[in-house]
Formats: C-alpha cells, sequence, structure tokens
C-alpha cells in the first residue's frame, strides 16, 4: 500500500486542499486560546466535531483536556475513560469518541499519530464490537493506537514514503506539519480517493 502512495503521489497530493494546511497551521498557532469559543469554533470544524453533533458539556469537558494535554502528558486510554465519563448528547448517553480523543492528544503533541476510520481502513483493521465491554473496547483501540505510533515510526526509519512526504512539504510549504501529520495526512488522502471510485475509473491500478 505504502507503494501506491509513492505511485501515485500527485493525484493524491491534488486532492488536499490548501485550507487542510493552513487551518491546522492556524491550531497550532493559537492552541493556548483553546477554552474560547473562536478557537473551539475552527477547532472542531477541522477536525469534523461537529457532526458527532457533542452536546456543549461535553465539549467544554474536551477542550479542558486539551488545556491540560498541553503540559502534561495523558495516555489516550485515560483520556478516553475520562471523556467517556461526561455524556456526549443532552439526554445523557455516553459514547466512547476515541478518534476525537487521538485528535486532541495529536493537538497537543503533533508527533502522536491520529486515529480515524480511513486510516483504520488503509491498515485493513476492524473496530473492536460495540457489545464489548467498555475497558475491552479501549484496550482494544489501545493496541491499534500503539501499532500506528510504532508503524509511523518504521515509515520514517525505512524511508517508506520519503517522496510523498517531501512532495507535501514542497507542494504546500506547511508550518506545523510533523512528518508523523504528513503520514496522517497522504494516508486519510489516498483511502478517501479509493472510496471515490479511483480503482473503477482508471486513476489507480494494482499492479
Amino acid at each position: 500500500m505504502y507503494h501506491l502512495n509513492n505511485t501515485y503521489s500527485e493525484d493524491i497530493l491534488s486532492t488536499i486542499r490548501p485550507d487542510h494546511i493552513s487551518e491546522y497551521d492556524w491550531l497550532m498557532d493559537n492552541m493556548k486560546y483553546c477554552r474560547e469559543p473562536a478557537y473551539q469554533k475552527r477547532y472542531r470544524t477541522y477536525w469534523r466535531m461537529n457532526a458527532a453533533r457533542l452536546c456543549p458539556a461535553y465539549c467544554t469537558a474536551y477542550f479542558d483536556q486539551l488545556h491540560v494535554a498541553q503540559s502534561r502528558k495523558i495516555p489516550l486510554s485515560a483520556l478516553a475513560r475520562t471523556l467517556y465519563a461526561t455524556p456526549t448528547t443532552r439526554t445523557g448517553k455516553q459514547s466512547l469518541q476515541i478518534s476525537f480523543a487521538s485528535k486532541l492528544l495529536h493537538t497537543a503533541d503533533p508527533h502522536l499519530p491520529i486515529y480515524d476510520a480511513l486510516v483504520r481502513d488503509f491498515y485493513f483493521w476492524t473496530s473492536p464490537s460495540p457489545r464489548q465491554s467498555l475497558n475491552g473496547r479501549i484496550n482494544t483501540l489501545y493496541a491499534f493506537y500503539t501499532f500506528l505510533e510504532q508503524e509511523y515510526q518504521r515509515v520514517l526509519t525505512h524511508n517508506l514514503l520519503q517522496n510523498p512526504i517531501r512532495d507535501f512539504r514542497s507542494r504546500f510549504t506547511p508550518k506545523h506539519f510533523t512528518d508523523e501529520k504528513i503520514i496522517d495526512s497522504l494516508l486519510w488522502a489516498f483511502v478517501a480517493l479509493l472510496k471515490h471510485n479511483a480503482i473503477p475509473s482508471g486513476l489507480i491500478e494494482y499492479d
């Protein structure tokens, strides 16, 4: 799969909008304002939180944790449990928002990976069943998150995406994108391209 990212680097990069970079850089520059509504509005838009319809109480707890994470390292498993304690809806429903938790930790430390459905699909990984216990789901997701940390370092150590990372930097000249964040963007864009019929249309060909 990394081979395809290298082969079709230009096609993948062409799907990434410039505001994907500019908004990220703004969020990183202004992180100290994370408790202010203007920052939170742009953060929620960038990380696609609005579609989850999270209630105000959850958002308050979330950005409080982002404030804490800027000065203290928080393990993903601990953050997931902390956020789960606050209902995500006004009716009191709780849900495990592991993707948003990983985005919070990445914002505080941009060398950390991001877990979301497209990155998950790149590695053909299956999310744990909602019928599992909370601890079981968190432990399973944390194990995959640990894999991502180790895998991204392997990618960088062995230069598996060296050219696409170089091309990304040349094309967009990002201010705050770490190599890990560029890997995330490349994988995300690649899977999104596949989901928009890149293979049946002939844009990407397996070999």
